[in-house]
């Protein structure tokens, strides 16, 4: 009994940790369709945030940023912060119980240009002082908008 109970036990903890770092593989991982571009990371907290870019290298470029975080959301307009400097981003903020959905929508195609080439280029983007979005496959992304759950 006492090697069953140990086989089974460490055959979970493996199982666990697998499915734990497949999950990890989905974020950080381009995709594409439509002439959008989508990412999926997280913030610092581990909060899900989505990135996408629609139309990239072009004149009509624009970038939606959407993440989720605890707190209530504020009367006042939130800055969108892209490697420390103040993007102009329209912003919506949705509350939902104890959490808040914050959007960003920056329809500056030239900051949208400017932000894509720096990703093309294998700079990590970071995003409100804590979230991290990675280059990772933007050169070649997957096609669809998100992975399959």
């Amino acid at each position: 009994m006492n090697i069953q109970a140990i086989v089974s036990i460490t055959l979970t903890l493996f199982s666990a940790a697998s499915w734990g770092a497949v999950q990890q593989r989905e974020y950080n991982t381009w995709y594409i369709k439509n002439a959008v571009l989508y990412d999926m990371t997280q913030t610092a907290a581990g909060m899900p945030v989505m990135f996408s870019l629609s139309q990239p290298g072009r004149k009509t470029a624009n970038m939606l940023v959407s993440y989720l975080s605890e707190g209530s959301c504020l009367p006042q307009t939130q800055k969108l912060r892209v490697n420390g400097r103040e993007v102009p981003a329209a912003y919506r903020c949705s509350q939902y119980d104890r959490f808040k959905i914050e959007h960003f929508a920056v329809k500056d195609a030239k900051e949208v240009n400017a932000i894509y080439h720096h990703l093309e280029s294998d700079f990590t983007l970071l995003l409100q002082h804590d979230i991290k979005v990675w280059a990772a496959n933007i050169k070649a992304p997957k096609f669809g908008i998100a992975p399959r759950f």
